[in-house]
């Protein structure tokens, strides 16, 4: 999966996730670190497509989960799973791509 190294997980907040099955896609909204030395964090959309599975193993949590690392935990025939780890547990996605842009909600 290209680009998953151009994309600063850690400390990145999910605001919400969005299934769009029509286009194959997962979206993540989040709430990302641009410039860590001046706590500035503007919100993005990490767009998963081709995509496949998505699993939650996290706990009851208060608040926003925030992602601590990501790694790669498998690939077969295109698709790349990727684990999220997270301060509340783990998310797994199942996709082709993925892409980091301007943050929108749209169908």
């Amino acid at each position: 999966m290209e680009n998953l190294n151009e994309i600063h997980w850690h400390d990145s907040v999910i605001e919400s996730v969005i299934e769009i099955p029509a286009k194959d896609q997962l979206i993540y909204n989040v709430q990302y670190p641009e410039n860590w030395e001046q706590n500035i964090f503007v919100p993005k959309a990490i767009t998963f497509s081709g995509y496949h599975s998505h699993a939650i193993e996290e706990m009851p949590f208060e608040g926003n989960p925030t992602i601590l690392a990501v790694s790669v935990v498998e690939e077969i025939d295109g698709f790349t799973t990727i684990k999220l780890e997270t301060n509340a547990g783990n998310r797994y996605i199942t996709a082709q791509g993925l892409n980091i842009g301007v943050q929108s909600v749209s169908i």
